[in-house]
This record gives C-alpha cells, sequence and structure tokens, in this order.
C-alpha cells in the first residue's frame, strides 16, 4: 500500500492567499476556495510536507512541517557546489577494511542519512537488515559464494548454459564466461583465508523494499548512496555489493535467513567500515554521456 499521510491543518486567518501551498503539492490536495487555500481532498495526502514548508505565514500545520520540531532551513543552501563536488569525489569504493567495529550511534547516523533520501510517492518504504555479527556475515557470505559457484559451474556445462541463456540471455552468459578466470584467481585467494566479497568489512548493510512498486530500486539505492556519503563523513569506507543483491534475490535460502519478506526485493547492498589505506587522489571518471535534445 502507499504510503498517506495525515492531511494539514490551515488557519484561514493566517491565510495570505500567495497559493505556493497549492503549486507544490504534488497530490492535489489544497485548493484555493474564495480566495483562501483549503484541504478539498484529504484522503489523497502522502504528507510530504511542501505546503507547510513553503508557507511564508505559518498558516499550515502538519506533522511532517511541525515548525518546533522541524526548524526552517537557512537563506542559502547547506553547502557550496564546491565542497558538494569534492565530497562527490572523495567517495570511493573501500575493498580493504581494519577489524575495528564500527559502535552503534555511527550506524544510527549512517541510517539516519538514508531516512532522508527522496522516495517515490514520499512511500518511504525502504527496509534496512544490518549484520554486525562476524560469524553471521561470515556465514552470508559462504552462502552467497555458494549461489556462485553453482552459477558458474551451469554457464560451464552444455545444458546448464542453455538454460542461463533461455533465462538470462546471451550477453550475461557470455559475460560469466568472460569472468570465469577472475572467479578462478578469486576462489584461489579465498582458500588462502581472504574474503572475496565483503573483504572482512565489519557492517554489511542490506535495503529492501516492496518488489510491485515501481519506485522501490531507486528508492532503496538512494537511500543507500545517502548512507554511503555520511559513512564517508564519519571517516568510514563502504562498497556496494551487487553480487549480494542478486544472490539475496535469486537463492530462496539467502533470502529466507535474511528475513526479507516475500513480497519484497533487495535493491541495494553494501559493506562498511574503517579504510585500512588512505586515498590520496579524487576520483577519476569518464566524460559525461550525454545527449541534449
Amino acid at each position: 500500500m502507499k504510503r498517506r499521510g495525515t492531511p494539514p491543518k490551515i488557519t484561514i486567518e493566517k491565510c495570505n492567499q500567495c497559493g505556493q501551498c497549492i503549486a507544490v503539492c504534488p497530490s492535489f490536495v489544497i485548493d484555493a476556495v474564495e480566495e483562501k487555500a483549503k484541504v478539498v481532498r484529504g484522503e489523497w495526502c502522502m504528507g510530504c510536507g511542501h505546503c507547510g514548508a513553503v508557507c511564508p505565514t505559518e498558516a499550515i500545520l502538519q506533522e511532517a512541517t511541525s515548525y518546533e520540531n522541524y526548524p526552517g532551513q537557512g537563506s542559502a543552501p547547506a553547502t557550496s557546489p564546491e565542497t558538494l563536488r569534492l565530497l562527490l569525489r572523495e567517495r570511493r569504493s573501500v575493498r580493504k577494511y581494519t577489524e575495528d567495529p564500527i559502535p552503534r550511534d555511527l550506524l544510527e547516523k549512517i541510517l539516519e542519512a538514508g531516512r532522508y533520501a527522496p522516495t517515490g510517492s514520499n512511500s518511504q518504504n525502504v527496509h534496512y537488515r544490518v549484520l554486525t555479527s562476524p560469524d553471521q556475515i561470515v556465514q552470508l557470505r559462504n552462502m552467497t559464494l555458494s549461489f556462485y559457484e553453482k552459477i558458474f559451474a551451469r554457464a560451464q556445462g552444455r545444458f546448464g548454459s542453455i538454460l542461463l541463456h533461455l533465462a538470462a540471455g546471451r550477453r550475461t552468459l557470455e559475460y560469466l564466461r568472460e569472468s570465469l578466470p577472475k572467479v578462478e584467481h578469486a576462489y584461489e585467494q579465498r582458500k588462502k583465508g581472504k574474503d572475496i566479497l565483503f573483504y572482512h568489512a565489519p557492517v554489511v548493510m542490506l535495503a529492501h523494499a516492496e518488489s510491485w512498486d515501481s519506485s522501490s530500486p531507486f528508492n532503496c539505492s538512494v537511500a543507500l548512496y545517502n548512507c554511503s556519503l555520511m559513512a564517508h563523513s564519519l571517516g568510514l569506507g563502504c562498497c556496494f555489493n551487487g553480487f549480494l543483491v542478486n544472490a539475496a534475490n535469486h537463492d530462496r535460502k539467502i533470502n529466507k535467513w535474511l528475513g526479507i519478506p516475500s513480497e519484497h526485493k533487495c535493491y541495494a547492498a553494501m559493506a562498511l567500515g574503517y579504510p585500512r589505506v588512505k586515498y590520496r587522489r579524487l576520483v577519476h571518471r569518464d566524460p559525461t554521456k550525454v545527449t541534449w535534445l
């Protein structure tokens, strides 16, 4: 079900007829009645709080924009374009961590950053699974690697190749075959005690949401990216993990072990910890691929 919010309460005497609340409401909840703002479709409210956030006279009261609990923002953005650009270029995928555990209060700050990510129709439907137990992380790693061992074994056999070609397509099958040398090397590293999936990170975090909601992939991905930026600002490092996402959605044993509801899918995952190395250069990226229309 889509999230429904509590309709805002409008103090008519305070309304200055500016019409800004009507202009920003995405759900057509507010309209002008006798030149004053009025809630006319309260059942459509999704609780985004835009109306109260733009009201210059504080005529609109809603839980999402309580003036006492949610003070106004500054006259300018909280950061400069230069500072934000630097933050985006500093954040890297970290694959070497210390064994130091992450304090619970820092993890809560990181999740709080995900809480403020945008979601389609303000559904706020992102759920998390956070693993901090070394034994549980090892168990999840072993189950995930076992899943891929089966997949790559099928890719090498004739019958399995036909099934994979039909299920995933020719290009995916070619990619799996091209990856076999790297996979074999990775498993040799595993035999030596190296964690080739989570890199010995002390925390593994997943985001999941309703599979029927077309916004869920975006919601979970953006929320976890917000988490990664907060983690970076706290001196931590992250590495997004598509291998775990794929395994969690296609292996019933893993899905059940994680406790992901049957109507949900995992859409994002990452390892998290204190970096063991210090990066001395900013991120390089190829030029933007854009078509101007």
